[in-house]
C-alpha cells in the first residue's frame, strides 16, 4: 500500500483527483481503489481510502487505457480469446489421448476416415503473433502501465505441444455411412431369386415381429448363448484317463547327491516331474472332466431371436426362394454367391456366409424307392458337396441354427421353408 505522500506526488496541483490502481492485480479480479484529494502543493493532505471489490471503469483512467475498458478487456490476450471463442464443428471428432488405434485396422471406429493435417509449430506460433501484434496496435500509443512485479509473460510451449499430438478426423469424409431401417418397416423385406442374384426381386414378405422385430437387442442374452455353445462343444474330456504322481511313480527314495559342494542344483531324489522318467505335474486324476453348462431352452430360443433381429437390422438377412444346384462343382456356387457379395472361392474376396435351408422329402417323388431325390438330412446334396470346399461358408439345416452360427457369420441366406419352420419353432409355447 502506498503512502499518501507519494499519491500526492502523481497528482496535479490544484482540484485534482487521481485515481492509482495496481495493473497486476486490477486485470484479474479485486482491486483497492485510493483517491487522493488535495487543493494546494502543500504539505497538508487530506486521504480517503476506499475498497471496491470489482474493477473500476473511471472515464478518465480507462479513457488513456482501452484495454482496461469492458469491451477491450481482454485485447491483451487475444491468443487465449481467439481459442476460446472457437465454435468446435460438430463432424469433427478427437481421438483421446488415452486409446490407441490403427487407422487402417477395420475394428477400428476411425476406420475410413480421414484425418485432419495439423499444422506445423512455427506456423501456429507465427499466426498467434502476427494476432498477438494486430490486436495489440491500438494499446501501443496509450500509456503503459507500471508493473512493480514484472511483465507477464505467457509460455505457449505446452499448448503447441499438445495441439501437434492431438488427432482428429473428419466424419463428413466417411463413406460407410450406413442407418438401420425403423420398425415396423424393416420386416418389409424382398424376396430373391438363388440363382440370378439380388437384382430380381420375386415379390415381398411381412417377417414375424416376434422372431425377427426384437428392439433393443439383448447382448447379455447372446453372450451365456455363445459361453454355453462354446463349453457344449467342449464337452467331456480324458474321461478315465490318469497318470502317475511322485508317490506312484517307479524310483527310489535316496538322495542323489548330496547337498553341498557339487556345484549342482540341489536334489532330493531322482522321480521330480522336470526330470526324465519322474512323474507328471497336475495331470489328470482319473475323473471325467465335464466342461458343459445349463442353459434353459426358453432362454436359447429367445437368443437365436434376438440373434436373427440384429441379422435383419444390419441388412446381412436375405431371403431367396430355393437353393437346389444341378450339379455339385463348387465353381458354380462361388458365381451364385458372388453376387450377394459372399467370398470363400480361389480370389477370396467378400463375406463370410450361412445357408440355411429345410427340404423335405416328396413321397410322391420318386416311385422306384431308390431314394435319389437329392436331399440329405434336410439339404440338398449338390449344395453340400460343392460348399464343401469353400471356408467361408457353411450350409446347415434350420435344426441346427444357433447364435455361435449366426454371430460368427457376417450374411444369412435363408430360404422361405427355414424362414416359416424357424418362426413356427421359435414362437412355439411363447
Amino acid at each position: 500500500m502506498m503512502s499518501a505522500a507519494m499519491l500526492f506526488r502523481r497528482g496535479v496541483a490544484g482540484s485534482v483527483s487521481t485515481t492509482w490502481r495496481r495493473p497486476s492485480v486490477a486485470m484479474f479480479g479485486t482491486s483497492s481503489t485510493f483517491t487522493c484529494s488535495s487543493t494546494s502543493m502543500s504539505t497538508s493532505t487530506s486521504t480517503t481510502t476506499t475498497a471496491v471489490m470489482a474493477p473500476s471503469t473511471s472515464s478518465s483512467f480507462a479513457s488513456s487505457r482501452p484495454w482496461i475498458r469492458g469491451d477491450h478487456r481482454h485485447d491483451c490476450f487475444s491468443s487465449m480469446a481467439t481459442k476460446a471463442a472457437a465454435t468446435p464443428r460438430s463432424d469433427i471428432v478427437e481421438l483421446p489421448p488415452n486409446l490407441k488405434f490403427h487407422p487402417k485396422s477395420k475394428s477400428s471406429p476411425f476406420y475410413g476416415l480421414e484425418p485432419i493435417p495439423s499444422k506445423s509449430k512455427k506456423e501456429r506460433k507465427g499466426k498467434s503473433a502476427k494476432e498477438t501484434a494486430e490486436a495489440a496496435a491500438p494499446a501501443i500509443s496509450a500509456e503503459p502501465l507500471e508493473n512493480d512485479e514484472g511483465d507477464l509473460d505467457f509460455d505457449d510451449d505446452d499448448d503447441d505441444d499438445s495441439e501437434s499430438d492431438r488427432l482428429l478426423y473428419d466424419l463428413s469424409s466417411s463413406s460407410r455411412q450406413q442407418y438401420a431401417i425403423p420398425l415396423p418397416q424393416r420386416l418389409h423385406v424382398p424376396i430373391h431369386s438363388f440363382h440370378t442374384g439380388p437384382t430380381s426381386h420375386l415379390g415381398t414378405l411381412h417377417l414375424s415381429p416376434h422372431t425377427f422385430g426384437l428392439h433393443p437387442i439383448r447382448i447379455d442374452l447372446l453372450h451365456r448363448c455363445v459361453v454355453y455353445q462354446r463349453n457344449k462343444r467342449r464337452g467331456k474330456r480324458n474321461a478315465g484317463a490318469i497318470t502317475k504322481t511322485i508317490s506312484t511313480v517307479r524310483g527310489s527314495t535316496r538322495k542323489v547327491r548330496q547337498q553341498k559342494g557339487s556345484g549342482r542344483a540341489r536334489a532330493g531324489h531322482a522321480r521330480p516331474p522336470h526330470w526324465r522318467g519322474g512323474a507328471k505335474a497336475h495331470g489328470p486324476k482319473g475323473k471325467v472332466q465335464d466342461y458343459t453348462t445349463k442353459l434353459n431352452k426358453k432362454v436359447r430360443k429367445l437368443g437365436v431371436r434376438h440373434a436373427l433381429s440384429q441379422k435383419l437390422k444390419e441388412g446381412n438377412l436375405i431371403l431367396v426362394d430355393g437353393m437346389r444346384l444341378e450339379s455339385h462343382k463348387t465353381g458354380g456356387l462361388v458365381e451364385i454367391l458372388e453376387r450377394f457379395g459372399v467370398g470363400g472361392g480361389k480370389r477370396r474376396k467378400g463375406d463370410k456366409a450361412l445357408l440355411i435351408d429345410d427340404l423335405q422329402v416328396d413321397e410322391n417323388e420318386n416311385d422306384d424307392g431308390e431314394g435319389v431325390s437329392g436331399i440329405y438330412q434336410g439339404l440338398d446334396v449338390n449344395l453340400t458337396v460343392a460348399a464343401g470346399n469353400l471356408y467361408e461358408v457353411k450350409v446347415i439345416n434350420q435344426r441346427a441354427c444357433n447364435v455361435y452360427e449366426l454371430l460368427k457369420y457376417k450374411k444369412v441366406i435363408m430360404t422361405l421353408e427355414a424362414m416359416q419352420r424357424l418362426e413356427e419353432k421359435l414362437e412355439r409355447n411363447m
